[in-house]
């Protein structure tokens, strides 16, 4: 009964229940961390899965759009253009000899469109220059080409290239009312470069959510590379397309 009488006796009370309370608060701050931390990382785990999900999605769009571009250029290959030939081996009249010759090059060059032959012995110069050699009586093409030959690039790599180009330049044949394309191309060790620019009436804003152009960032983004359209001055549009070289394979 006399601790109770000293003096000192509330103020250790008051210390330890003070010293209590900061323990338990210091376990509920810890344990709080550990909960907001587990579920960072929870959230994290979640967002890699959903971005693996989303690269397997690009991957698999991709590879099922070539799949079915291969098998119809086969066909056109293998039955159209066959049947043609055979109607030109039994034609008589010479009025029609012109329009089967000109439907049978129609009919190779779509095939050539969807599926380039030689994809991997080509330059990628040379496989832009099928795409550009259909233009000529249309455009003034200006084509600057620098590439090296012993420059390996991965077939997958060269691929979305070529499609990412072949989607520029029928942007430019169908909505560009452009005269002149400018197109220089750059492959070095380091990096693949890609400029397209024309003097047509620009871009216009609802072209940059149509399909084309989707198509492109889908490629884009499997090759983790960087583009860009912007105005080209004093008129018309320019591409252009960044990809690292240390990126390959």
């Amino acid at each position: 009964m006399e601790d109770w009488k000293n003096p000192l006796t509330p103020i250790w009370w008051i210390a330890g229940t003070l010293l209590l309370f900061s323990v338990l608060l210091l376990f509920i701050i810890v344990l709080t961390k550990k909960y907001v931390n587990r579920i960072k990382k929870e959230e994290q785990q979640k967002a890699t899965l959903q971005i693996r999900h989303n690269e397997k999605l690009l991957n698999n769009s991709i590879e099922i759009q070539e799949k079915e571009r291969t098998r119809i250029a086969a066909d056109i290959h293998d039955e159209l253009i066959g049947q043609l030939r055979r109607i030109q081996l039994m034609n008589d009249d010479e009025s029609l000899s012109d329009p089967i010759k000109n439907s049978i090059g129609t009919a190779r060059r779509i095939s050539h469109d969807l599926t380039p032959p030689l994809l991997q012995e080509s330059l990628l110069g040379d496989l832009f220059q099928t795409i550009l050699s259909p233009m000529n009586s249309l455009f003034i093409i200006d084509f600057y080409v620098s590439e090296n030959s012993k420059i390996i690039i991965p077939e997958k790599t060269k691929i979305n290239i070529y499609r990412i180009f072949q989607e520029v330049i029928t942007n430019i044949d169908k909505h560009a009312n452009a005269s002149q394309i400018f197109i220089k191309l750059r492959v070095s060790n380091r990096f693949v470069f890609l400029s397209v620019k024309d003097n047509g009436i620009g871009l216009p804003s609802h072209k940059n959510k149509g399909l084309g152009m989707k198509n492109i960032s889908l490629r884009t983004k499997q090759l983790n590379a960087q583009f860009k359209f912007a105005p080209n001055i004093p008129q018309g549009t320019k591409f252009t397309l960044l990809y690292k070289q240390n990126e390959y394979n």
